[in-house]
């Protein structure tokens, strides 16, 4: 709710009992037990599922901007023969994996999503990028099992809401000295419970909706790992689900990653109870996202266009049909090429092996992996994506 003079309720703090997991700490350094304490503060944020969000007026003419543009870039997509969102998608899911230094290359979260054979980064992407498609493909407002949902693709297994006390920053051994410490487990249920119900406001700017819910839920931390990525991809469901954005995913993330010391900022600042950072930053990034997008829209309609000169390919045939298939899964086999565009393994094969002699897929894969099929030059443009000039990685607090 909120307080009297219309600032966005402030995170609170409680003193709480402080109890080892572990029933010896003597193998811990005693530097280190010296600061463990009885008690620790652990953070207790206000309800705001009826507050009323005012950010600094000064900056509705930049909100509105973020929401015409995003509308606009939606519209677009319509005009468009293949799945562009499903390639952007990729990018996103990139770029907010490596806001928490997870890093992988394009081709290897292909790889990852029809081989097990690859490093570890790559699985955690893919999985990314399964929980951004969960979190969009479900219909109807956003609720706990969603939000658990989402954060089960993410994790590739279902965790449910936690039930220990993390922390961020400090020491592994305990809370004390950390740098935020999230409300104690006994209270995220009903924090999640009144985040979603804001979440179905219907009065309020959908941008700066989306922020408030991301600075709330990234408040409550209410996974034992994974928030900053699940908190992310709600936050594009947030935007469909208000109609901003229907079709389309843009590379939000690409902005947030832009400047993240900003972004950690503005996080800090929504827990002090001002919400115009955090407004203010996610506008930003989705302006910077869409001008992303529009690139790699650009690029990729050259490719296509190249392309579909390059196969003689028919506006219905299986030629095209392969081409649309490839901006949604650029790295495809026999089998998974049969199945997306409704032929048979033989004819997907020959194909194949016509979009072999034009230079639009490549052979790749062994005997232990199978043989497969990737459209290099779209991974090329999911990679670009994250790394536009001017985007920056620094160490997230």
């Amino acid at each position: 709710m909120e307080t009297r003079d219309g600032a966005w309720p402030a995170v609170g703090c409680e003193e709480v009992p402080w109890k080892s997991r572990y029933d010896d700490d003597s193998w811990i350094p005693r530097s280190r037990r010296r600061k463990i304490l009885e008690t620790y503060g652990a953070a207790v944020p206000g309800p705001i599922a009826e507050a009323t969000p005012r950010p600094d007026p000064g900056l509705w003419p930049l909100v509105s901007e973020a929401g015409r543009e995003l509308a606009r870039f939606d519209a677009e997509q319509a005009a468009r023969g293949y799945d562009l969102p499903a390639l952007l998608l990729r990018s996103e899911s990139s770029a907010s994996s490596q806001i928490e230094r997870l890093t992988s290359s394009a081709r290897n979260i292909a790889w990852a999503e029809v081989s097990a054979d690859l490093p570890e980064n790559a699985r955690i992407v893919a999985r990314n990028l399964e929980a951004m498609r969960k979190a969009l493909g479900e219909a109807g407002p956003i609720t706990a099992d969603t939000v658990i949902s989402v954060h089960g693709a993410l994790m590739g297994e279902a965790w449910g809401l936690r039930t220990e006390q993390v922390w961020v920053g400090g020491t592994p051994y305990s809370p004390h000295g950390a740098l935020f410490v999230p409300p104690r487990p006994d209270r995220v249920a009903a924090l999640v419970d009144d985040l979603v119900a804001f979440a179905r406001r219907d009065d309020i700017d959908p941008v700066v909706k989306a922020a408030c819910f991301h600075g709330q839920f990234e408040t409550v931390h209410p996974f034992a790992d994974g928030n900053g990525r699940c908190g992310r991809a709600l936050i594009h469901r947030m935007l469909k689900d208000d109609g901003v954005c229907r079709v389309q995913v843009m590379p939000l993330s690409a902005g947030l990653l832009h400047d993240v010391g900003r972004y950690m900022d503005a996080i800090d600042a929504y827990q002090g109870g001002d919400i115009s950072p955090l407004v203010g930053r996610l506008a930003e990034s989705v302006l910077y996202g869409v001008a992303v997008a529009r690139r790699a829209a650009s690029a990729i309609d050259s490719v296509m266009g190249r392309w579909r000169e390059a196969m003689g390919a028919r506006p219905t045939g299986a030629a095209s049909r392969l081409l649309a298939h490839l901006v949604a899964q650029p790295v495809t086999s026999v089998a998974i090429a049969s199945a997306a565009i409704g032929v048979s393994e033989r004819q997907a094969a020959n194909v194949l092996a016509k979009a072999c002699e034009a230079e639009v897929v490549r052979p790749c894969g062994n005997r232990r992996r199978g043989r497969f099929f990737q459209a290099t030059e779209l991974l090329e443009i999911v990679d670009a994506v994250a790394a536009e000039d001017g985007l920056r990685r620094r160490t997230p607090r």
